[in-house]
């Protein structure tokens, strides 16, 4: 039995990876803010800490080390990013160095961390590979891509980091009351109250989606191998779908009518117009592939909020 910090363990992506951990019987501590925690209440047997990863004082409270570190803890939302930047560096830059350093000092020379295809910016050719500029035309990309230089630099002094680069993660979990970060659950939010569904930007735009069980099985296959120590990967499905692909898929799930009021508003800052993932690397290495559908996926969603078991 292991034991592991998950830094945003009461978020979406965080606390799927509480759960699965705890299914194989690990020890786990959340680090996650008091409002996260007192709003998504983490399972028996796990430990919480309530505090801000961006504070220094957070880091007296630990009681390392740890097997292993899993670092979701962020700001997500590229759209937040530009009304609050100096959220972003504290929460994704400033926390990010401070976590590395206490590794660092109390011997967890392992860390895996959730960066975003945020870092790329708009690509000039899709797919995108590990391989390819990073050009963030968000603040939030600039800040997990400062989050990626961080950690790799603290190699030096024997952390063994592996980064993620999520596509669009959507599935059971997320926070259906955030109406300014997840595609899926933005959108799903309104049909759920048949509202029109406001969409930011073109209806063309194109995402990689990436379901939440399938991101939750990269992790798990790479945190004991010593072959991603050091490694950066994609992680996506692959696949691009448009926007109006997504609704249709959506509003045809919950059996709504296709004329369902949808309509574009205004864009923000730091969005891009398209992207899909070469995961190549990761697959090759690790026999992974995306299991579930978008279809299987969004069916999957409906049905969970259907239940009521978002609220």
């Amino acid at each position: 039995m292991g034991r592991y910090l998950v830094t945003g363990g009461a978020g979406f992506i965080g606390g799927a990876l509480v759960q699965r951990l705890r299914a194989m019987q690990h020890d786990v501590t959340i680090l996650d803010l008091p409002s996260k925690i007192k709003v998504s209440p983490p399972p028996s047997g796990v430990r919480t800490i309530a505090a801000d990863i961006s504070s220094a004082s957070t880091f007296e409270r630990l009681s390392g080390p740890y097997d292993a570190v899993l670092h979701l803890a962020a700001q997500t939302s590229a759209r937040v990013s530009h009304e609050e930047p100096e959220r972003d560096i504290d929460t994704n830059a400033r926390g990010t160095l401070l976590l590395a350093q206490w590794c660092v000092k109390n011997g967890t020379d392992r860390l895996l961390y959730s960066s975003s295809m945020g870092v790329y910016g708009q690509p000039e050719r899709v797919p995108v590979d590990e391989s390819m500029l990073c050009a963030p035309v968000s603040f939030y990309g600039v800040t997990k891509l400062a989050g990626e230089h961080y950690l790799n630099t603290h190699r030096a002094f024997g952390l063994n980091p592996t980064i993620f680069r999520l596509f669009n993660v959507y599935g059971p979990g997320q926070d259906m009351s955030n109406l300014k970060q997840g595609m899926v659950s933005v959108y799903l939010a309104y049909l759920n109250e048949r509202e029109p569904v406001p969409v930011t930007g073109s209806l063309q735009r194109f995402r990689d989606f990436i379901y939440i069980d399938d991101v939750v099985d990269a992790f798990m296959l790479a945190l004991p191998d010593e072959r991603s120590y050091g490694e950066t990967y994609n992680i996506g499905s692959e696949q691009s779908h448009t926007v109006r692909e997504l609704l249709n898929t959506l509003i045809s799930t919950i059996g709504y009518d296709s004329a369902y009021p949808v309509h574009e508003v205004e864009g923000h800052p730091g969005d891009i117009f398209g992207i899909k993932s070469d995961c190549t690397k990761f697959r090759s290495q690790f026999e992974w592939r995306p299991r579930v559908s978008l279809q299987q996926g969004i069916e999957r969603m409906v049905e969970w909020t259907q239940t009521g078991a978002h609220r």
